[in-house]
């Protein structure tokens, strides 16, 4: 079910983040940031609510490079932080499983070429999975964002 779709642009936002190795699994990966996080007070994961996998390769690409990035309010001792920057994006917020993850990218694409939009050659996609209330519900909310050339 599509629960928001069209073009924003994000607030640039403070990171922690993990380069992924080309056969590294993102759950893992995901799992184990966020266990270095959890054990310092200020984060809330009703407040940080959400990891991003940005996709600088698209699909097909033997070596692909990829990055988890979870938002943070501050520097954190022994954890990689940065900026992540303001970006224009077309996007697509999704829940349950009646279209594949493949499907919504065939969508996301379809809209932004009817529009007329660019995407950016230098990050192919950024995908957000939110954490749901529930953590024993399946149906997450998944987020796909394609950068735009501005």
């Amino acid at each position: 079910m599509i629960l928001h779709m069209g073009v924003r642009t994000t607030d640039p936002v403070k990171v922690a983040y993990k380069p992924l190795e080309p056969d590294e699994d993102e759950t893992s990966a995901i799992a184990e940031l966020l266990g270095k996080l959890t054990v310092y007070q200020f984060f809330d994961p009703s407040v940080y609510d959400h990891s991003m996998v940005v996709y600088y390769d698209p699909p097909g690409i033997t070596s692909p490079r990829r990055e988890l990035l979870v938002p943070v309010p501050e520097d954190i001792e022994g954890v990689e932080t940065r900026i992540f920057p303001s970006i224009r994006s077309a996007f697509i917020v999704f829940k349950g499983t009646e279209m594949t993850i493949e499907e919504y990218y065939e969508l996301l694409q379809t809209k932004i070429k009817e529009a007329g939009l660019v995407p950016r050659d230098d990050i192919h996609s950024i995908e957000i999975m939110y954490v749901p209330d529930d953590l024993d519900n399946a149906d997450y909310t998944l987020e796909i964002m394609i950068p735009l050339e501005s």
